[in-house]
């Protein structure tokens, strides 16, 4: 039996809080942290999910995550 192909379509926006909520230094960094001063929205087309996230690899771990979901099915 030969397997259907699983499509997993996402829509990541990255996106900066405004002034005063958060500034970016001249290293792209927020205050020294290490952490970039970004949110990460993703939404999963398929299933209408949307999640966010302050960190990439938690939004690299959600879509694949959805994608081992769909080849379950």
């Amino acid at each position: 039996m030969t397997r259907e192909t699983v499509i997993a379509s996402f829509v990541i926006r990255f996106v900066r809080p405004a002034a005063g909520i958060g500034t970016l230094n001249n290293t792209g960094l927020d205050n020294g942290d290490e952490a970039p001063n970004l949110r990460i929205a993703v939404r999963h087309i398929q299933g209408g999910q949307e999640r966010r996230f302050a960190d990439l690899d938690d939004a690299v771990d959600f879509i694949r995550d959805e994608i081992q979901l769909l080849e379950r099915d």
